[in-house]
Parts: C-alpha cells; structure tokens; sequence
C-alpha cells in the first residue's frame, strides 16, 4: 500500500547497516593494531637475522647493533656447536640451554624460562635457537585485546545507534496511538493508514472497521432517545389537557387531590422527556447557538429569580453572595442551561431550612460560578459517576431524573467550560462550580 513503510524491513535494512560499519571499523582498528606489533616483532627478526648470520662470533652485547632499541625479552637465544660438540656462538651464554641431539621442534623448561625450542642438527655442526614462551603468550594477549578493543568501544555507540533506530520506527507507532486516542467518536473519516506501518495496517483496519461500528450503534442509540422522546411528547400533552379539562368539570371537587397527583406525575414525565431531547440534541453535536457576550452576574441573578418559588415552596433560602465583575463570550442558551440545572439540583436535593449561595468569582486566569448547599453531600465513591446519565448519588425515593448533571456538563463541553463538584470542608453539603478559563 502506498505510503506504508514495513518495521521489519526497516529494521533489517538499519540493523544490517549498523552490523557492517561495526564490523567494517572493527577489522580495519585491529588491522592497524595488530600490523603495528606484527610490525615490531618481525623487525626484531630481521635484526637478529643480520646479527647472526655467517660465521662470525660477534654477539648482540657487543656488535654493533647493540644500542639499536628493542625488548630483550624478544630476542633469540642463538647457540652453535661443532662436530665435535664444541660451543661455536652463543648469543646468551648467562641462558643454560642445554644441546639436543636431534633436528625438530621441542619445549623445555629452565630454571627461569619456559623455551621454544628448534634444532638444527648437521653434519658438522647444529645450531639451535630459542625463543622464550613468554613472548608468545603476550603477542596472543596483545592481538586478542587489540581485536576486542573496537568492539569494547563500538558496543556502547551500537546500542545509542540502535536506540536512535527503534525510537524512529517506533514514532509512527506513538503518532498513531495519539490519533486513534484523540479520535471522537462522532468522526465519520477512518485513522488514516498512509505513515501506518505495513505490518499495523490490518490493525488499523480492524480499528477503523470497529469505530465504524460504535458509531453507528451510538447513532442508534441517539436517534431512539430522541425519537421515544419525541413520540412521548404528544400523548403527554394530551394527557395534559385532559386532566385541565377534568378539572373543569370537577365542580365539586371530588377528584381535586387524584388530579393534582396526576399532573405533578404527567409534569416530572414531561420533565424528563423534554431533557432526553436536550441530552439527544448535544450527542448530535448539533452546531452551538450564536456567540455573544454573556454577563455571567446578570445571568446568574436571572437564573436565582427564576427558581426563587421553587426554592420558597421547599423552604430553601436562595441567593446570591458575592457578584464579581464577570464576561464571557459563548452561547446564552447553553450558559442558562447550566446554571439552571446546577443551581436546581442544589435546591431539590437540599432539605428544609436549608440554604444554597451563588457566588461569581474572577480570580487569576478564570472565572468560577461557585453553588453551595447544605443537603447531604455526595459519598467520595460517588463522585467520579455523579456525571452519568441516569445515576443519582441521593435517595432512590429523592426526586431528580438524573439527567441534570450529565446535561449541564454537556453544555459546559459545549463551551469549553468544566463543571466539577467537591464536598464542602466546613459543613456537610457540596459546591458545584461551573469554571471559564479566560483568554490569556
């Protein structure tokens, strides 16, 4: 597929690089090393070559060579005898080695060396030379650590080389992570596959094949809120009218408590249907109504007065506390809904005799519309839920649908605001805040 790139290629073709240049470096460090020894100690052959050859009797303390620089621990033990066994040259004569009888190669050990030994044995004479194990031994160390030595220094750049390697093949993986994390469902467009690696390009699929799927399910969902929603409208509203029309007839009043029973149930039901389609309208991601600019003080006071009889029905004194100078710019509608909902649970879920405060607040880099009760609070293990649809932290027989919060926090996503509740510290009750981040 255009555009992908395969890890396992791309790992082999930088690997297999990487390998070569180690090698490459290695053999051409340990060629120089090792030449440079090679090099001392075949010069130092060649230099007891010439001092021995022929029949002179002259010897390296006393030729003229003898201040030539070089290791004494490299030099050849030279001996020579005559048909008749008598010592011709000695190069070392402090060194006992003693005469073999027979031509070959033989070990032998004295009292302060172990030798290498090569015999010569002739006619008229034998000649043996001697080499001391010792040299042999440090020219194997020597070469071994010379062939090591690249390697000891080429192993930490290979594994930073190799580091670098897997963080670039890697950062396509970590691109990818991020797109498909930050993906909203409501994207019809699939996680692009273009800079996906070959052998990811079927998870993607399978990612973007499973996306599909939620989508469509939510999509579901939503249009079965919003059209139960819708049916349930009608038959409410003819209930509605059915119940003032019985309650005109009622002259007498017979049926006057059933009927107010009737209607408190026929208006909750109402309620609620007309807040599964305000839930069903923000799932949509329906486009947010006109901007303008938003007095928060004043629609706060407006929100207050509004829900002020539902507040003295309950016996629950409403205010407001503080009205700090507060503008923002966003749709009024979806602030109202906010507010409304914030400030209204706070009163239904507050007993008798109690009090809720509205607070605007400008501090910092935001502005916060803070609600404080003295209801019951929420449990601490209710608070991350208190946000779903549905969920109600207070009594099951407490009223509410328990759609209040999950709306307000919708309108609030809606306006890039956040809504957060805390449990209040110097009282039982609960503070929820409505937070407006402003422009820096």
């Amino acid at each position: 597929m255009k555009g992908t790139i395969s890890i396992r290629r791309t790992a082999f073709i930088w690997l297999a690089g990487l390998m070569a240049t180690i090698g490459v470096c290695a053999a051409t460090t340990s060629y120089f090393l090792v030449r440079n020894e090679a090099s001392d100690f075949l010069d130092n052959q060649l230099r007891q070559i010439a001092l021995y050859v022929g029949d002179a009797r002259s010897s390296p303390e006393t030729g003229p060579d003898s201040g030539a620089p070089h290791d004494p621990e490299d030099d050849f033990v030279i001996q020579a005898w005559d048909a008749a066994g008598k010592p011709l040259r000695q190069s070392h004569p402090a060194v006992g080695i003693p005469r073999q009888p027979a031509t070959g190669f033989v070990d032998i050990s004295t009292v302060s060396n172990y030798w290498r030994v090569y015999t010569l044995a002739a006619p008229d004479r034998t000649v043996q030379v001697s080499q001391d194990m010792s040299v042999r031994e440090e020219l194997a160390a020597n070469a071994a650590l010379q062939a090591a030595l690249p390697i000891i220094v080429l192993i930490p750049l290979s594994l930073l080389t190799l580091s670098w390697i897997i963080d670039r093949i890697m950062a396509r993986l970590n691109r990818l992570a991020v797109a498909v994390a930050s993906r909203d469902t409501t994207v019809d467009s699939p996680v692009p596959i273009d800079d996906v690696p070959a052998e990811v390009v079927p998870f993607v699929s399978s990612i973007n094949l499973l996306l599909a799927r939620l989508r469509a399910l939510l999509e579901r969902q939503r249009r079965f809120i919003s059209d139960a929603a819708h049916e349930l409208r009608t038959p409410l509203s003819a209930l509605q009218i059915q119940i003032d029309n019985l309650r005109h007839d009622d002259r007498d009043g017979r049926f006057s408590q059933g009927l107010a029973e009737l209607d408190a149930g026929i208006g909750r039901a109402t309620r609620l249907v007309n807040k599964l389609l305000r839930l069903a309208r923000y799932d949509a991601h329906e486009t947010a109504p006109t901007s303008q600019a938003i007095d928060l003080v004043q629609l706060a006071l407006d929100t207050v007065a509004r829900l002020t009889p539902l507040a003295e029905s309950r016996g629950i004194d409403l205010g407001i506390t503080r009205q700090d100078k507060a503008f923002t710019i966003g749709a009024l509608a979806d602030f109202e809904i906010i507010l409304e909902n914030l400030i209204e649970n706070a009163v239904r879920y507050t007993p008798a005799s109690g009090i809720v405060d509205v607070a605007v607040l400008t501090g910092g880099q935001e502005i916060r519309i803070e609600i404080r009760d003295t209801g019951p609070g929420i449990a601490e293990e209710d608070l991350p839920r208190v946000f779903e649809r549905f969920f109600r932290a207070g009594p099951q027989d407490s009223e509410g649908s328990g759609l209040g919060l999950a709306i307000a926090k919708a309108a609030a996503e809606r306006q890039g605001a956040r809504v957060t509740l805390a449990p209040r510290e110097e009282r039982p009750g609960l503070i929820a805040s409505v937070i407006i981040d402003l422009p820096e």
